[in-house]
C-alpha cells in the first residue's frame, strides 16, 4: 500500500512538472529556449534534426549565453548559425570562422565563394545584427579576430576535417588566442568505437574519432576537459559503414541503397565535450 501511494505522489510530481513545462509563460522561456523553438530563421528540416542535434541541451551544457562572444568554426549549411547568431545578435556577438579560402586554391568556385563569406555576414543585418562578422580559421597571418576576445569557440563536426586538411595544430593554436582566460572550447564530433584498430588519421577518413584520441590531442594544446556529455550519443549507430559517417543521414552517401536502414539509424555517435582554456 505504501508502494503504490509513492508511485501514485511520484507520477502526480512528474505530471506537474511536465504541466508547469508546457503551460509555461513567456516569462519562463529564456534567450536560448526562443532561439531554438521560437525562431523564424530556422527551417522545417533543419528543426526535424534538433532530434539528433539536441541544440538546446549543447547550448546550455557549454554554457552559452546570449550575452556570449562566440566562434562558430565551418558554419557550413548554418545549420547552428541559425540558432547562434539570433540568440547572440542584441547582447552577444557571433564570430563566423569560416574555412580559409586560401586552402582552396584547386578549387576557385569554392574560394570564390568563401572570399565573400564576411559580406554576406554584413549584409544580412536581419539575422546577424550590426556585431557580427565573419572571418576565417586557421588564418595564414594575423588573427582571425583581437585576440583573447571570444568566450566560446564552437566547432561542430570538424576535427576530422581539419585531420584531414593538415590543419588541426594551426585551427587548436589559433582557437587557444582567440579565447578569453579561461574561456570554452566546446565540441561536438562524430565518434569512434574506441577499440577501433586504426589511428586517428584512419579514423578521420571515415569522419571519426575516438574519444581518448580527441581529448588527449586537444589537451595537449592548452585545453583541459571539464565536462563530457552524452546528450549526442547514439547508440545505434554501429560506425561500420562502406562511405563512413558520411553512409548516415544527412549524407545518406549510398543514395537509395538500404536508405531506410540508415535513416532508422539515425544521424551519427557523438561526443559532446567541454573544454577551458587552461594556463601554460
Amino acid at each position: 500500500m505504501c508502494i503504490e501511494k509513492l508511485l501514485v505522489g511520484t507520477m502526480f510530481v512528474l505530471s506537474s512538472l511536465y504541466t508547469s513545462s508546457a503551460l509555461a509563460g513567456p516569462e519562463d522561456k529564456d534567450a536560448i529556449w526562443r532561439a531554438v523553438h521560437e525562431n523564424p530563421h530556422r527551417t522545417t528540416k533543419e528543426i526535424e534534426r534538433d532530434q539528433y542535434r539536441n541544440p538546446e541541451q549543447v547550448l546550455r551544457f557549454m554554457g552559452i549565453k546570449d550575452t556570449s562572444a562566440v566562434g562558430e568554426v565551418a558554419p557550413g549549411g548554418n545549420w547552428y548559425t541559425h540558432i547562434l547568431a539570433p540568440l547572440l545578435k542584441d547582447k552577444g556577438r557571433y564570430v563566423g570562422l569560416q574555412h580559409n579560402p586560401e586552402y582552396y586554391g584547386k578549387w576557385p568556385k569554392w574560394a570564390k565563394k568563401l572570399a565573400a563569406y564576411p559580406d554576406e555576414i554584413k549584409n544580412n543585418p536581419d539575422l546577424y545584427g550590426t556585431n557580427a562578422i565573419g572571418a576565417f580559421l586557421p588564418v595564414t597571418k594575423g588573427s582571425a579576430v583581437e585576440q583573447g576576445s571570444l568566450d566560446v569557440v564552437f566547432i561542430t563536426r570538424t576535427m576530422h576535417n581539419w585531420q584531414n586538411q593538415a590543419r588541426l595544430d594551426n585551427g587548436l593554436k589559433q582557437a587557444r588566442q582567440l579565447l578569453k582566460e579561461g574561456g570554452t572550447l566546446a565540441i561536438v564530433q562524430h565518434r569512434e568505437n574506441e577499440n577501433y584498430k586504426g589511428d586517428r588519421v584512419s579514423a578521420s577518413k571515415r569522419g571519426r574519432w575516438k574519444q581518448t584520441d580527441l581529448v588527449n590531442v586537444v589537451e595537449s594544446f592548452g585545453f583541459k576537459l571539464v565536462a563530457s556529455s552524452e546528450i549526442n550519443a547514439n547508440p545505434k549507430d554501429t560506425k561500420n559503414y562502406d562511405k563512413g559517417v558520411w553512409t548516415l543521414p544527412p549524407s545518406l552517401a549510398l543514395k537509395e541503397k538500404d536508405q531506410k536502414k540508415y535513416i532508422t539509424i539515425g544521424e551519427s555517435d557523438r561526443m559532446t565535450l567541454k573544454f577551458v582554456k587552461a594556463q601554460l
